[in-house]
C-alpha cells in the first residue's frame, strides 16, 4: 500500500464509530460527512501525482564582478566578487551545487549573513546546503593574471547558469583595448580613472578577457596595398570585350573600399567578389564598395565592353589601373572572336612577352588562341592594337561521306534503285535531290525514319534533314535513303540490249560513289562495252572502312528522339506517313565506283546479251 492510500485509510478508519461485539460479521462501514470526504480525496491525490525533479539543483544567474590589483605599474591579480541565484530541487536531503573550479582562490562564500558549507569535488569548490527553495549565493574569490608581450589576461571555467554576466575594473589612466571572447554583448566605458569593460557570455564554457593599451588612430601603421591585373581583350562581332582580374595584397591594414580608373568609353557589365556591398562608376573612376575590411589576398573581376563597329581599324586594348596603391603590373593578352587579323602598334610602358608565358588567369579563361602578349609595370601602360576585318569566305556545311545505289532491272525495261547517302550535316534544313527523267519517287527515309519529301519550285526532290551530332571531337553521319522506279527499253527478242542508267544529282559533294547493278539471271554483260562516268571494278574498294566513320544507328535515343521531335512539329514534313520499301535483289552484280563526285552526272552505260524473254 502506497502512503497516500495507507493516510487515507487511517483516516477513514479513525472516523469510523466503533462496532459492537455483536455485530463482527457485518461488513465494515464508515460514515462522514461529505466535505471531510473531499478534502481527503484531494490530499490523497496530489501526493499521488506529485512528480520528482529532473535534477538536484539550478542556478538561475550568475554575475561576475572583479577589480584588477596593480602593483609597481603591472596586474598582479584580480579579485572577484560573485552573485549566484541558486535553487534547491529537492524536497529533503542535501544537494551538492558545483559553484568554481578550484583554479581560482576561494576567500568566502555566505547564504545570506551566514557561511556557505564548501568542499572540493571533482576539481570544483562544491557547495553543500539543504536549504529548500531559491536562495542567494555571494562569494569572493581571487583569479591571477598572466601578461606576455604587453598583453594581460585573466580566466577561468564557469559553472552552467541560466544567465552569466561579467564586468571588469583596471585601473590605469592609458585607454585599453578589451577582448572577451565567446561574448555576445560586450562595452567597455571609463569610471574614476578605471577603465571597465562589461559583457554577456553563454551559459557554459570559459571567461576570458584579454586587455592591451589601445592604439590612438593616429599612429596606427596606414595599411599597404598592391596589385596586379590580368586583363583578356577580345575583338569580334563589332565589339571589344575585356575581362579584367585585378588580385590585390593588403597588409597591416583592412581596406573597405576599392577604386580603379576605367578606359574612357568603356561600359562595365559585371563586377564581381567577395563581399561586395555595392559598385559604382562615377566618370572614369570605379569604386567598389565591401561589407567589410579586406585584408591579405583578395580578387575583384570586372567585364567591360565597347562597340567598335565594322571594318578595320585602330583601337586601344583596355587596361584598367587600380587607384591608391603601392605598386601595380599587370599582364594583357589579345584573342580575335572571328576574322580579324590583329598586328601590334607601338607599344610605351609595356614589353612584349610570349602568349606561352601569360599568366594562367588570362590563357585559362579562354579556348580560343591568344595572338599578343604584354607586360607592364605601373599605371602609364599603352598597348595599340591595328584590327583589319576580311570578308568570310562560305564553306562546306554539308556533305555526303559516300552514295551507295543498288539498281535492278527486268527485260520489260523496268528499274528500281535504292541510294544511300550518308551525310555529315550541319545547319542545312534540305538536301536537293534532282531524280532522273521520268523517274517515280517511291520513298524516303532519314536516320532510318520515313519521312514526307517536298518539291522545290525548280522540280527537284527536297529531303528534309536531321542536325549531326557530335561525336568524338567530330559530327557524326546518318543515312538518307530513297527508292524510285523507272521505265526504260524492252529488251529485244534476240535477247540484245543496251544497259543506260543515271543516279539522282544531289546539291552536295561525296567523297565516294558505290553502285551495283543487278541484271536478269543469264545476261551477258560485254567487258569492252562500259561508258558513263563510274567505272566498272570487280569488286567494290570501300575506302571509308565503317570504323572510320561516326554512325548513327537507327534507334539511337538521340537520333530517335530528335527525329520524333522534328517530325512532331513538321520539320520532316507533313502529311501522311509514306511506306517503307525494301528492294528485292537477285540477278547478276556488276560494280562501278567513283572518288570523289562533286556537281556531275552520275551515269553508267553497258551492253548485254543472251538474256533470255
Amino acid at each position: 500500500m502506497t502512503k497516500p492510500s495507507l493516510a487515507l485509510a487511517l483516516a477513514l478508519a479513525l472516523l469510523a464509530p466503533a462496532r459492537p461485539a455483536s455485530a463482527a460479521d457485518e461488513p465494515e462501514r464508515v460514515v462522514m460527512k461529505l466535505d471531510d470526504f473531499l478534502r481527503l480525496y484531494e490530499a490523497n491525490k496530489a501526493l499521488a501525482t506529485a512528480e520528482k525533479a529532473p535534477r538536484d539543483h539550478a542556478i538561475a544567474s550568475a554575475r561576475y564582478q572583479g577589480e584588477v590589483l596593480v602593483a609597481e605599474g603591472d596586474p598582479t591579480s584580480a579579485v572577484f566578487t560573485a552573485k549566484m541565484r541558486i535553487e534547491n530541487l529537492k524536497k529533503d536531503g542535501w544537494a551538492r551545487v558545483p559553484i568554481l573550479p578550484a583554479t581560482v582562490a576561494l576567500q568566502s562564500a555566505k547564504i545570506g549573513n551566514a557561511e556557505a558549507a564548501v568542499v572540493i569535488e571533482n576539481d570544483y569548490y562544491t557547495l553543500i546546503t539543504k536549504q529548500q527553495g531559491a536562495f542567494d549565493l555571494s562569494l569572493s574569490f581571487a583569479a591571477g593574471i598572466t601578461t606576455t608581450a604587453g598583453k594581460s589576461n585573466v580566466g577561468f571555467e564557469l559553472v552552467p547558469s541560466g544567465a552569466t554576466s561579467v564586468s571588469l575594473a583596471v585601473p590605469v589612466a592609458d585607454d585599453l583595448d578589451f577582448t572577451v571572447p565567446g561574448a555576445k554583448l560586450k562595452s567597455d566605458k571609463v569610471e574614476g580613472g578605471k577603465r571597465i569593460v562589461e559583457a554577456t557570455l553563454p551559459a557554459t564554457g570559459s571567461l576570458v578577457i584579454e586587455w592591451q593599451r589601445e592604439i590612438p588612430e593616429a599612429a596606427k601603421q596606414q595599411s599597404r596595398v598592391y596589385a596586379e591585373v590580368y586583363t583578356l581583350v577580345s575583338l569580334g562581332e563589332g565589339l571589344l570585350r575585356a575581362t579584367a582580374s585585378v588580385s590585390y595584397t593588403i597588409l597591416f591594414a583592412g581596406q573597405s573600399e576599392l577604386r580603379l580608373k576605367v578606359p574612357k568609353g568603356m561600359t562595365i557589365l559585371s563586377v564581381t567578389g567577395n563581399g561586395i556591398r555595392d559598385w559604382k562608376l562615377e566618370g572614369e573612376e570605379l569604386k567598389v564598395a565591401l561589407n567589410y575590411a579586406a585584408e591579405g589576398s583578395y580578387s575583384l573581376a570586372v567585364e567591360l565592353e565597347q562597340v567598335i563597329g565594322e571594318g578595320s581599324k585602330k583601337i586601344a586594348a583596355p587596361i584598367v589601373v587600380p587607384q591608391g596603391v603601392e605598386r601595380a603590373k599587370g599582364y594583357v593578352g589579345v584573342e580575335s572572336r572571328g576574322n580579324l587579323e590583329i598586328s601590334a602598334g607601338e607599344v610605351k610602358g609595356a614589353t612584349t612577352v610570349d602568349v606561352r608565358s601569360l599568366p594562367a588567369a588570362i590563357l585559362g579563361i579562354t579556348s580560343q588562341p591568344v595572338l599578343l602578349g604584354y607586360k607592364y609595370l605601373g599605371a602609364d601602360a599603352q598597348v595599340p592594337l591595328e584590327v583589319a576585318e576580311h570578308e568570310d569566305i562560305d564553306v562546306l556545311v554539308t556533305i555526303l561521306d559516300q552514295i551507295r545505289a543498288r539498281t535492278m532491272w527486268t527485260p520489260e525495261g523496268r528499274r528500281i534503285t535504292s541510294v544511300r547517302y550518308q551525310i555529315r550535316n550541319n545547319r542545312r534544313q534540305f538536301l536537293r535531290v534532282a531524280l532522273p527523267a521520268g523517274a517515280e519517287l517511291w520513298s524516303v527515309s532519314v536516320g532510318g525514319r520515313a519521312v514526307q519529301p517536298a518539291k522545290a519550285g525548280d522540280g527537284r526532290v527536297m529531303i528534309p534533314l536531321l542536325r549531326s551530332q557530335t561525336s568524338g571531337g567530330s559530327l557524326a553521319a546518318f543515312n538518307v535513303e530513297l527508292v524510285y522506279v523507272e521505265s526504260g527499253e524492252k529488251t529485244s527478242e534476240a535477247g540484245r540490249g543496251t544497259f543506260k542508267a543515271e543516279l539522282p544529282r544531289a546539291d552536295a559533294p561525296s567523297t565516294y560513289v558505290a553502285w551495283t547493278v543487278y541484271s536478269p539471271t543469264g545476261t551477258k554483260v560485254k567487258k569492252r562495252s562500259f561508258d558513263g562516268s563510274l567505272r566498272q571494278v570487280r569488286y567494290l574498294s570501300d575506302p571509308i572502312p565503317e570504323n572510320d566513320v561516326y554512325a548513327i544507328e537507327t534507334m539511337t535515343p538521340q537520333v530517335a528522339q530528335q527525329g520524333g521531335a522534328q517530325a512532331d512539329d513538321g520539320s520532316l514534313g507533313e502529311g501522311a506517313v509514306p511506306v517503307p520499301v525494301s528492294l528485292p535483289l537477285q540477278g547478276k552484280a556488276t560494280n562501278f565506283e567513283k572518288l570523289l563526285a562533286l556537281d556531275e552526272a552520275l551515269s553508267v552505260e553497258f551492253r548485254y546479251k543472251g538474256l533470255k524473254l
